[in-house]
């Protein structure tokens, strides 16, 4: 029978709730992490003239499956490979390599449903591309420079005073500075803010959106879940750095928008994303530039069923309903 697979990291309870419809529905799952590549898991594959395609088979500590038999793969959270804690520096790197490039090559070779496929992911991921492809596509987004010129940062803050202006950073995620992880949330920045140590980086500066509430758009092979995000009035300008205080409910998304995001998502080749958008007070929608191809949703209690069951469904290539 037909196995999905999906690639994550242990503790994800997001797959947890997908991986459990799809066993509620019969569909056999494997789930690993890349980082059990090589230590835990083993690949065997060939490919000639005659067969024109891997053949071969993945074997975890708990399942084997061949490759013939893998109908759709979830590359959800995964971290990255692991090597042999008695290698050189230099060693571990090329094996790493080795790793991304025998092992995720051969899954990234499958000629199957992928949510998403790993180099749309890469491509997709980069603020600069998704706000001109946003812009293409039809969606309202605000005036947006990038830069390491410290003297054209604060050339930006002045011309956008009336508003104000937002530093966010240019990758999701956190950072690690001095062991710990710390998260870099968008902040808003004046002209006497910026120092010359702009220079050393690019930034990027936005000018600020007047909000009404926030929302999150859960894109799946066409099909949109939407949640509205209502903040305190004396709440950060990042929600995410204030979620205790946040309030949900469902909200749909107006045609036009929807149509645009759609759009975009074709562009980049993407199945599954999250977004975020301000809605202004006149209501118009704006795209910040944050979709993220692997994007959370398993907290947005509102469409939580809808958006597992939508994603066992792109995963089995069942019909929407």
């Amino acid at each position: 029978m037909a196995s999905v697979l999906v690639i994550t990291r242990m503790g994800d309870p997001t797959a947890d709730l997908v991986i459990v419809e799809l066993y509620r529905r019969g569909v056999p799952v494997v789930r690993f992490d890349l980082a059990d590549f090589p230590e835990c898991m083993v690949e065997t594959a060939r490919i000639d003239s005659d067969s024109r395609e891997w053949a071969g088979e993945l074997r975890t500590p708990h399942r084997v499956v061949s490759l013939a038999e893998i109908s759709a793969v979830w590359y959800r959270k995964p971290t990255g490979f692991a090597v042999h804690e008695r290698m050189t520096a230099t060693e571990a790197k090329w094996a790493a390599a080795e790793a991304a490039a025998g092992f995720g090559g051969l899954l990234s070779a499958l000629d199957v449903r992928w949510v998403n496929h790993p180099h749309a992911n890469a491509s997709a991921d980069q603020r600069p591309r998704q706000l001109a492809v946003a812009a293409a596509s039809g969606l309202t987004v605000p005036a947006t420079l990038v830069t390491n010129s410290p003297e054209r940062a604060r050339d930006f803050c002045r011309d956008h005073a009336g508003t104000g202006v937002i530093y966010k950073p240019l990758t999701a995620g956190p950072r690690t500075e001095n062991g710990e992880f710390v998260a870099l949330y968008a902040t808003t920045v004046r002209a006497e803010d910026i120092t010359d140590d702009v220079a050393r980086t690019a930034h990027l500066f936005q000018a600020r959106v007047p909000c009404a509430y926030s929302v999150r758009v859960v894109a799946i092979d066409g099909r949109l879940f939407a949640t509205r995000i209502d903040q305190p009035p004396d709440s950060t300008v990042d929600w995410r750095a204030d979620h205790d205080r946040l309030s949900y409910r469902p909200i749909t998304v107006p045609d036009a928008v929807a149509a645009g995001l759609r759009r975009m998502m074709a562009v980049l080749g993407l199945v599954y994303s999250s977004s975020d958008w301000i809605v202004t007070p006149d209501g118009e929608w704006t795209f910040l530039g944050d979709l993220n191809p692997n994007g959370q949703w398993a907290w947005l209690t509102p469409i939580q069923d809808e958006v597992t069951h939508a994603l066992a469904d792109c995963l089995t290539g069942e019909a929407s309903s």
